[in-house]
This record gives structure tokens, C-alpha cells and sequence, in this order.
């Protein structure tokens, strides 16, 4: 009886856990690697952000919800957030990229993004 009890109450305390999770923590990384990332949120669309030191590409595929992919890069401070409804492309001329941020939405979780080692 108190195994069962124990399984009940883990069970439900698990359901509550995922229930009260924020969304943009239940987004899924598709594929990951230094200098690009691939996820997917929990609305299915897909986003990627492939980031070297002079070239940082977001990306928002055509599914899921409706939205835009946002990116900010970092160089020798923090630019300011870019978007639009598929792509984003920001250029550093003196290769100061050194990470960059890409979300789904304006407050959707943000994934940073380190760019590959030259």
C-alpha cells in the first residue's frame, strides 16, 4: 500500500511539474554544436541560428505558429534585438562576434549561441 501511495503521488507531482513548466522550457534542441543551433518550441516551430565571428544567420522555418526569429549579438557590447518572419542576418566587419542570442518571440526563452572555434 505505501509503494502504491509513493507512485501516486510522484505521478501526480510529476503531472503538476510539467503543467506549470513555462512553454519556452519545454522547447526541444534539435541539433546543437559549437557556432549553430537548431530548436524547435512547443508550438512546433523551428529556429536556428548559425553564428561565426564576422556572420550571425537566424533563421524561423515556415511551421508552427506564427511569429518571428529574433537575434542580438554580442560583440564589444550587447546589440539590439532584430527580427523578422524568416530570417536575420547581421554582419560584424571587424569579426568581433564573440556570441549571439536567438528566441521565437519577443519573450520567448533565449538560446545562447558561442561562435566555432577559427
Amino acid at each position: 500500500m505505501a509503494k502504491r501511495t509513493i507512485t501516486v503521488l510522484g505521478t501526480v507531482a510529476a503531472a503538476f511539474m510539467l503543467a506549470t513548466t513555462p512553454a519556452s522550457a519545454r522547447d526541444a534542441i534539435l541539433e546543437e554544436e559549437r557556432g549553430w543551433l537548431m530548436y524547435t518550441r512547443s508550438c512546433g516551430s523551428v529556429y536556428s541560428l548559425d553564428l561565426s565571428t564576422v556572420k550571425a544567420t537566424g533563421i524561423k522555418y515556415n511551421t508552427g505558429c506564427q511569429g518571428d526569429v529574433w537575434v542580438r549579438v554580442h560583440g564589444d557590447s550587447w546589440g539590439d534585438w532584430h527580427h523578422h518572419k524568416s530570417s536575420v542576418t547581421l554582419n560584424s566587419p571587424h569579426g568581433k562576434f564573440d556570441k549571439a542570442l536567438v528566441k521565437g518571440c519577443a519573450d520567448c526563452h533565449e538560446y545562447t549561441v558561442y561562435p566555432k572555434n577559427t
